[in-house]
């Protein structure tokens, strides 16, 4: 039995990672699969021929997606002529929904069995497109154990693998020392990894920086840069140069501000060190929760995308964590709050007592409710429909000519 040409697509640096993982355990099962698509550096690493990188892709937000539309219509469009000449057997499109569902349809109707890794969060904004869903996809992987219920109601071919926060969480450690921190209280910041979030986030968290050193001068701080970012973006905001790094390896820089320390890279494990954390929501709100830290999550949107947001996410909680929890475990700090309350919420988590004791094992208490390996779990999916399809296929007979 040949194994099968795979599409792969991801839209921006964390799906790149979902997708090396995969592809990393879908070679053990195919080592001479032929793997190409739209790749990041991590999925070159794995093996995948990038036929458009996936910088070309990382937009998000109402406004800033519909400013993209004709470049991305005239991507999708050289990427079908890619694909009506190689032909792939199956697809594996990584999360980033509005692109992906749109090229989906385009790969079924070329005859592609295509997977959805990563459900898109119809769940929050967008109900009524499961039936689109469920129309340009074969099968959906989900990486939330609560996703389950919904798509299965509206029959969406859905298949729970795991959640990657809870790999990633199993490697943290805590370490003072990496980091060059010192034994004080220290409370970490976690603006996310895109350019957009961070410039919107960062002042805001730099006023809440500024109201905890009223409330109690002996903290220190530690800030985290994705390292897809570059640290003049920090710089710029912070409105100071950061000097020669404290650290500097491959993976990890470290800089020191005054009482604040800019660390670049392997930000699990500076969660995992922190006394408390204020992270973005998405994602890595999952990654602390299963360090065991106590956290609070922010988010400030662009103005217009605020609204619209408003009116069509109809959720009680914007965090994953909550979300997982089916509870407001996580205080939550959304648009226009004030610095000063989420101030008061951070040093009350990062001070020894019953309230932080009783947020650190609710937190820890969420690793029973979510599945790990998550890339082996989907690669054995992916291999088993595959197998299943093949032998479908095989089965119809061939027709001889007449002529």
């Amino acid at each position: 039995m040949r194994p099968p040409r795979i599409f792969v697509s991801a839209g921006e640096p964390s799906g790149d990672l979902l997708a090396a993982e995969l592809l990393h355990e879908l070679r053990v099962l195919w080592p001479d699969a032929e793997v190409f698509g739209i790749c990041g550096p991590r999925m070159r690493a794995n093996g995948a021929e990038a036929l458009f990188g996936i910088e070309e892709l990382s937009v998000m937000g109402f406004v800033e997606v519909i400013k993209h539309l004709p470049f991305l219509k005239h991507l999708e469009f050289s990427l079908l002529e890619q694909i009506e000449r190689r032909q792939p057997d199956i697809a594996i499109l990584v999360d980033y929904p509005g692109f992906h569902l749109r090229l989906a349809d385009a790969l079924r109707l070329r005859g592609v069995y295509v997977f959805q890794y990563v459900a898109p969060q119809l769940w929050a904004w967008g109900e009524k497109r499961t039936k689109t869903l469920r129309a340009v996809t074969d099968e959906v992987l989900g990486i939330m154990p609560f996703e389950k219920e919904f798509f299965r109601e509206r029959q969406v071919n859905f298949r729970y693998v795991g959640t990657p926060q809870v790999d990633r969480a199993r490697t943290a450690m805590a370490d003072r020392e990496r980091f060059k921190l010192s034994a004080a209280p220290t409370i970490g910041f976690f603006p996310g990894s895109r350019t957009s979030e961070i410039r919107r986030l960062l002042p805001r968290m730099m006023e809440i920086r500024a109201e905890l050193r009223k409330k109690d001068p002996t903290l220190r701080f530690a800030l985290s840069m994705a390292p897809s970012l570059k640290p003049e973006l920090f710089a710029s905001i912070l409105g100071e140069a950061l000097g020669e790094p404290l650290t500097e390896t491959p993976d990890l820089t470290v800089y020191r501000q005054g009482d604040t320390t800019l660390v670049r890279g392997q930000s699990i494990h500076l969660m995992k060190t922190c006394d408390a954390a204020l992270v973005t929501s998405g994602t890595a709100t999952l990654e602390c929760a299963l360090t065991g830290t106590p956290m609070a999550v922010a988010y400030v949107m662009q103005p217009l995308s605020f609204q619209l947001a408003k009116r069509f996410v109809k959720l009680p909680h914007i965090s994953l964590v909550n979300l997982v929890a089916n509870t407001g475990l996580v205080r939550e700090f959304i648009q226009d709050f004030a610095a000063s309350d989420a101030a008061d919420e951070l040093s009350r988590l990062a001070q020894p007592g019953p309230y932080r004791d009783e947020k650190r094992e609710r937190l820890l208490d969420l690793c029973t409710r979510l599945q790990g390996d998550l890339a082996r779990n989907a690669a054995a999916a992916i291999h088993e429909s595959w197998l299943r399809l093949y032998e479908k296929k095989s089965a119809v007979p061939v027709l001889e000519s007449r002529s």
